[in-house]
């Protein structure tokens, strides 16, 4: 059995990279509805695969040997509830994986319960290219729907991605996917008016945001504002609450663009813009360094209070921002840090 560390690893791994790489294409499904076209049909090599198991462990699952695709093929197992997963939404997720030509189980992830659930960012074809099948696969589902997805690995995770564990691109994989839930990847509320003194906001169509000051002067106080207000619950202390932010550190001199914080980073939770280059959401507990561990002074402030689907501007001086030592990467202690957060959820 095929359930190596390095496995595991490596699936988890390309269910993120895939996240940013997803898209949508017409057709039927089991589970359509009105409003939701799915990415794909259910055919008849997904829909002889026999899945058993409860929607808190990993699936178990038996089909005919070898089993055959040409394209993906989706067919739900089990219904959901509540509203579907469109394009752009972040999902959370749990999923166990077969060999498509020995029936063998490879892995699951996500059924830990002492660590995080996966999550992906159903966003739109990159560059014009197919998306990848992973995170396609869940569009128009709900929260509570457990689905078998029929793919290559290839077209699952990614050209070469599995090969170093023995997997061709070519090789058929069965995914029973658990859908947790899901929420909007970006602000969606009503754009407010710019204040005096602060940056200009600009949005992509995506969502990502960016800057530009309105006066080169470093601030002395904390200020924040909504950008986008939204009409969600109110986020309170001590809340978990899913986040997308951009960071950037105020120019001294005259004339320089405000830097932003390490954007290639690859751990979300300590750089400026990796929550929108991965598209991937993180969840922040709203309390302060203040009182120990927690969020800056200064972002606890501006989060206690705003409503999910707004987006927040907010400038720190170093006495509101990142202690010495918590700073992200390639941000002072020293530093004024600009930050726009996009509310997203509350968990």
């Amino acid at each position: 059995m095929r359930t190596a560390p390095a496995l595991l690893s490596a699936l988890a791994v390309a269910a993120v990279v895939v996240s940013s790489l997803s898209g949508c294409a017409a057709s039927n499904s089991t589970s359509s509805s009105a409003d939701c076209t799915p990415a794909y049909a259910s055919g008849a090599s997904s829909s002889t695969v026999k899945v058993s198991g409860a929607k808190t462990v990993a699936a178990k699952a038996t089909f005919p040997t070898p089993l055959v695709v040409k394209t993906p093929q989706v067919t739900q197992n089990r219904a959901g509830t509540g509203s579907r997963v469109q394009e752009g939404d972040q999902v959370d997720y749990r999923y166990t994986v077969f060999d498509g030509r020995t029936g063998e189980l490879l892995g699951s992830k996500g059924f830990d319960a002492s660590a995080a659930v996966p999550r992906v960012g159903v966003a739109a074809t990159v560059n014009g290219k197919p998306a990848l099948s992973l995170p396609r696969a869940v569009r128009c589902a709900t929260a509570g729907e457990r689905l078998t997805l029929v793919t290559t690995a290839k077209e699952g995770f990614g050209a070469g991605t599995l090969k170093g564990n023995g997997i061709a691109d070519s090789a058929a994989l069965v995914l029973i996917i658990d859908v947790v839930d899901h929420f909007p990847g970006k602000a969606t509320g009503a754009n407010q008016l710019p204040q005096d003194g602060l940056p200009n906001v600009i949005t992509a169509v995506g969502g990502q945001p960016g800057i530009v000051l309105q006066e080169q002067a470093v601030p002395k106080v904390l200020r924040y504002g909504t950008v986008k207000a939204g009409s969600g619950a109110v986020v309170k202390k001590k809340d978990t609450v899913h986040i997308k932010y951009s960071g950037w550190i105020w120019p001294t001199l005259a004339g320089d663009k405000p830097l932003v914080w390490n954007e290639g980073a690859q751990d979300a939770t300590t750089s400026g813009n990796a929550t929108w280059t991965q598209d991937h959401a993180i969840d922040v507990t709203v309390t302060s360094t203040a009182t120990g561990g927690g969020l800056p002074p200064g972002m606890y402030q501006a989060m206690v209070g705003a409503r999910v689907g707004s987006q927040i501007l907010l400038v720190m001086p170093p006495k509101y921002g990142f202690a010495s030592g918590a700073a992200p990467t390639g941000v002072s202690a020293k530093d004024t840090v600009i930050m726009v957060i996009d509310v997203l959820g509350i968990k």
